[in-house]
């Protein structure tokens, strides 16, 4: 151990330096504080041993001096004295001194005295240096935060949540958000939201943030469907996120003129749909596995279609709000927070949004801290399309027909109709009704696969729950690879129309008179989605006893 003496007692400073140097330390021996000072950098002592009455600069002088040389290490100093006076004691103290030595010196407490300032000074030289690299990993992180703060700036540059029918509140937890709220205007005046949870806070949602981010823009700026979305953002994060990992989303696409929601719901809480007098209209349920967990074979892609009216609003939000603490530690939940929308919009519904943001703060501020990523969005469905539907219309093309035929290797593929619809859409004048288009083509297909080809009822759906029967319905999905379904296309540009009949190898299930109208009941023979498509298609009727669906669309009415 080096041990600088500071003496100006030649007789101290022999005695001092034979005592040390017999211990197995190197000693360095001044006469006054100044020279200590001097040589400090040079000798570099691990202790100093000091006298208090010296020429020049003192030890009173000297040891705050010594102290700040040394700089966050601690350095022990060992005050030689002879003086006993209380106030001089107090005093060596008070200036930076750790212990006394007494003139004359015991060997013995000498060496107690050198061991135990000794290890306390390479506990704070050992500290000293886990500071150091831990400051230096400290301003990595901090570089690298700052680096992936950037690129997720640049990522959600194109990110539309400032339209004027659109609000968001965000509230993090840490320097990065679990959650991830994106919207996107499509080509066709449509409009696309995106709510996602992942699991976790802080840096590790960034990294399914960027990739997800990007296809959402890409897929949007297309016109892509939801159901097309929904599937490739699960391929993405399932290849991309740990198996502790995933991301709870909600997908919704507003039509053009404001009247259909499309809407896939993956382990969010039920979205609400609230008219201005704060009553509820639909709920959006969670009826989906996350994103990022099953295998493409596994996950299921299917939307939700719900009619809405211009002067309703889309509530969605993230379990952070509804996990939200009240004055009683009990939590909001769905069923309160419900509550406190309603009572908002029923108050005022202008500036609705902005009183249930107000009221999520002071409980935040109530609760001091808040354990979960907050994401809170209102989407009103009162819009007008920029779209001029004549103007996209007047083309010239020339009519064809066009035979498709699916299979089992085709469906293998992320959607097939979205494939067809991409396809069709090429040409200007079905551009603009790409979305309806692939609502029309979609329902159908599942029509005929569901009931002709896997023989299934929708009323299953009551009865097993959708989770089960879209289980059933992959096990008979894979159990029949010989199926085989037709579709049809006719295209007239003259009196712009297409229409298309599909058709399968698989028996129809019910019973169809001479007319083509069922004997069972509508609701028994395709559910909601061919009454859905009755809203959208001018001509939708069954042929030759139930085995084909023909369906006619009006190119010529406005874009939905």
């Amino acid at each position: 151990m080096k041990i600088l003496v500071v003496d100006d007692q030649k007789a101290n400073q022999i005695m001092l330096e034979g005592l040390l140097t017999g211990m197995g330390h190197s000693v360095v021996c001044v006469d006054n504080g100044q020279r200590a000072l001097e040589v400090f950098n040079s000798v570099q002592p691990q202790i100093v041993l000091l006298d208090v009455m010296m020429p020049v600069l003192n030890g009173f002088e000297t040891a705050p001096r010594l102290k700040e040389l040394s700089g966050n290490v601690h350095l022990p100093i060992i005050f030689i004295t002879a003086l006993d006076a209380k106030d001089t004691l107090l005093r060596c103290l008070q200036v930076g001194g750790d212990d006394f030595l007494s003139v004359p010196f015991e060997p013995v407490v000498l060496q107690a005295k050198i061991s135990a300032h000794g290890r306390v000074r390479e506990l704070s030289y050992s500290l000293a240096q886990k500071n150091k690299t831990l400051n230096w990993h400290s301003n990595r992180m901090e570089r690298e935060q700052s680096v992936v703060q950037h690129m997720l700036h640049n990522a959600l540059r194109e990110n539309e949540l400032n339209k004027p029918y659109i609000k968001s509140y965000l509230r993090s937890v840490s320097t990065f958000n679990g959650d991830l709220c994106l919207g996107k205007e499509g080509p066709f005046g449509n409009y696309y939201l995106f709510l996602g949870d992942f699991t976790g806070h802080g840096l590790a949602p960034a990294t399914g943030t960027l990739p997800l981010s990007q296809a959402f823009f890409g897929m949007a700026s297309r016109g892509l469907s939801v159901s097309d979305m929904a599937a490739e953002f699960n391929q993405r994060l399932l290849n991309l996120l740990p198996d502790d990992m995933f991301c709870a989303a909600l997908i919704i696409e507003l039509s053009p003129g404001g009247e259909r929601l499309t809407c896939w719901n993956g382990g969010i809480p039920d979205a609400l749909v609230i008219n201005s007098s704060g009553e509820v209209q639909h709920h959006i349920p969670s009826r989906h596995m996350a994103l990022g967990i099953l295998s493409t074979d596994d996950f299921d892609n299917q939307v939700e279609h719900l009619f809405v009216s211009h002067d309703h609003s889309v509530i969605a939000f993230t379990d952070g709000v509804v996990e939200m603490q009240l004055a009683d530690k009990a939590m909001l939940g769905e069923s309160g927070f419900t509550q406190m929308v309603s009572r908002a919009w029923q108050r005022d519904p202008e500036h609705a949004f902005e009183r249930i943001c107000q009221q999520l703060k002071q409980m935040m501020d109530a609760n001091q801290q808040i354990h979960d990523d907050l994401s809170l969005v209102a989407l009103d469905c009162k819009r007008t399309a920029p779209v001029d539907s004549k103007q996209l219309t007047e083309h010239n093309h020339l009519p064809f027909k066009l035979s498709v035929t699916i299979g089992q290797r085709e469906m293998e593929k992320l959607d097939p109709m979205q494939h067809l619809v991409d396809s069709l859409g090429k040409m200007e004048a079905l551009k603009s009704h790409k979305t309806t288009l692939y609502l029309l083509f979609a329902e159908c297909f599942n029509n005929i696969l569901d009931h002709n080809v896997l023989q299934l009822d929708s009323d299953m759906k009551e009865v097993l729950g959708f989770e089960r029967y879209y289980v059933e319905r992959q096990q008979r999905l894979r159990q029949n690879q010989d199926f085989a379904i037709q579709i049809d296309i006719h295209y007239t540009p003259v009196e712009e129309r297409i229409s298309f009949a599909i058709s399968s190898n698989g028996e129809c299930p019910f019973p169809v008179d001479r007319t083509g109208e069922s004997v069972a009941t509508n609701e028994q023979l395709f559910g909601r989605g061919l009454e859905l498509v009755k809203n959208f298609a001018d001509k939708v009727e069954w042929r030759e006893q139930g085995r084909i669906l023909f369906v006619d669309y009006d190119l010529s009415r406005p874009p939905a």
